[in-house]
């Protein structure tokens, strides 16, 4: 039964006023650990700029680095992540590469140290295992999969380097808190060299069921990789439970489950598995929202467009076959088709940022989607009015809110996603609580943001019929499913979410 607006928001101040946690949330750098925590990813906190003046630190864009770059500074801790290979830099600057390296460690707020990594090292172990084998496996590509045996003989090789760069940087003592599929195997190799070793894994994106798994040739030796850590995190408790299952099915004779608990007995250790949702910075989504440069920005916006356009709605993305960008395409098609009358009055922004503009397969991709586009607004188009409007490029945070807040719905509907954090910044912007947000079943998101209109992506008339209940609802109904939502989003924002995961890392590896 569907809930009134009146009952949304009665339940909604209800949850915020109960489920407030007692402990001060944590905001930049409260949490204590008392331990040195050291962030092992592929990714680099820092990238640094050359000018007139020299080298400016430039943090890299991401919630992930701006929620732990705090606590790394709190409590002098360190990052280990890949660099881009030395012998590169050497040949842009071959007789200052010495005294930039000093620069770059001068500029730091803590250590950084790069895993060196070769041309073709990167191929294999980034652009071949990593995201031709797991990511499409994890997000449920099968077709998209190829299984490459050097990918695999690399991705170890890359995996073996980032675990010694652990254990020769990184104390006894300190906790180390691994990321994302990259990295599966760091956290055995590293138990195997030093078994008293704190560990930590968080992946970023779906863990597949058991079936699906099963599929991967090294699925036996990814699993183990995976239980050398200490505590595995995953964004929501279908992962952990398929996790789970994997565990049990895969390794029969090697691990006990309790599935209650929640945790792994295997080669005398116990291994917490848990579900902790990632999510945004809101404190500066609101700064940037309420800035006077974005709100003027957003009414130039509104304005360029024509009076007679009534409703504008959005899509954001990255440029990936994983984000459904032609089947929500197709949905805009179908609703023009089945509801002529908002045609004049509906405009559609669809935002692609370009991602592995190399790879064939993607610049396919986008050679497709700029072809739907047209001919959707060929076959739509009525004077100076298109149904798509399509922007091919990324834009800054700053530039990306004032779309936001001139859209009447987003339509965000990934084929599958770990979480989805376009759809929480897109609701934390709505400050009016305006809007309404179209959300993909198929995304983590999904199980957390439950006053969403959820559709299931893989049904584009659903979703244009989605579209226009959204257009019909009251207003009434959709203020309070937009306040429910952003208070949800404010009581776990991505703070909340450190603060979640690295209590119960400091919890599970302080047990007697």
């Amino acid at each position: 039964m569907a809930m009134t607006a009146e009952a949304i928001l009665e339940a909604s101040n209800k949850a915020f006023s109960e489920k407030l946690d007692p402990t001060p949330q944590l905001k930049r750098s409260q949490l204590q650990l008392g331990r040195k925590l050291v962030i092992v990813s592929n990714r680099e906190p820092y990238s640094f700029k050359a000018t007139k003046k020299g080298l400016k630190l430039q943090m890299t864009a991401g919630g992930l680095v701006s929620a732990l770059d705090p606590i790394v500074r709190e409590n002098h801790g360190r990052w280990i992540c890949w660099e881009q290979p030395r012998a590169a830099r050497k040949r842009r600057d071959p007789h200052r590469q010495d005294e930039l390296d000093a620069e770059r460690q001068a500029l730091l707020p803590y250590e950084v140290h790069g895993v060196p990594l070769t041309e073709r090292e990167m191929a294999h172990y980034y652009d071949g295992y990593a995201n031709q084998q797991l990511w499409p496996l994890c997000h449920y590509f099968l077709n998209r999969c190829e299984f490459n045996p050097k990918d695999w003989h690399y991705y170890q090789r890359v995996n073996e380097k980032f675990a010694s760069a652990v254990l020769t940087h990184a104390a006894s003592d300190e906790l180390v808190w691994v990321q994302d599929y990259h990295l599966l195997l760091v956290p055995g190799m590293i138990r195997e060299q030093d078994p008293t070793r704190n560990i930590a894994f968080f992946s970023h994106i779906p863990f597949p069921n058991v079936e699906l798994f099963r599929v991967l040739p090294n699925r036996i030796e990814l699993l183990r990789g995976m239980l050398g850590s200490d505590l595995i995190g995953f964004h929501i408790p279908s992962y952990v439970n398929h996790f789970l299952n994997c565990a049990i099915e895969l390794l029969p004779n090697e691990v006990r489950i309790n599935d209650i608990e929640k945790t792994i007995h295997y080669q005398g250790r116990t291994i917490q598995v848990g579900a902790f949702p990632i999510s945004v910075d809101v404190d500066q989504i609101l700064a940037d929202t309420l800035k006077p440069t974005v709100q003027n920005q957003a009414t130039r916006l509104r304005e360029s467009y024509s009076d007679n356009i009534e409703f504008i709605g959005m899509g954001v993305d990255r440029l990936d076959y994983t984000k459904g960008i032609p089947e929500r395409l197709q949905a805009i098609e179908i609703f023009f088709e089945k509801y002529p009358e908002y045609r004049r009055k509906l405009m559609f922004i669809q935002i692609a940022a370009p991602t592995r503009t190399q790879v064939p397969e993607y610049q396919e991709l986008r050679d497709s989607i700029e072809q739907q586009v047209g001919h959707i607004n060929g076959r739509f188009s009525e004077g100076s009015w298109s149904p798509i409007q399509y922007i091919n490029r990324s834009l800054p945070h700053t530039e990306m809110i004032p779309y936001f807040l001139i859209s009447d719905f987003a339509l965000i509907t990934p084929l599958r996603d770990g979480m989805n954090l376009v759809a929480k910044e897109y609701c934390v912007a709505k400050t009016d609580n305006s809007g309404a947000l179209i959300l993909s079943e198929l995304t983590g998101a999904a199980s957390q943001l439950d006053q969403a209109y959820t559709v299931n992506p893989y049904n584009p008339e659903e979703v244009a019929d989605q579209i226009f209940d959204v257009l019909q609802a009251s207003s009434e109904e959709k203020q309070a499913r937009m306040a429910y939502t952003r208070r949800s989003i404010q009581e776990h924002d991505i703070y909340q979410w450190v603060q979640q995961y690295l209590t119960a890392f400091y919890h599970v590896v302080n047990q007697p």
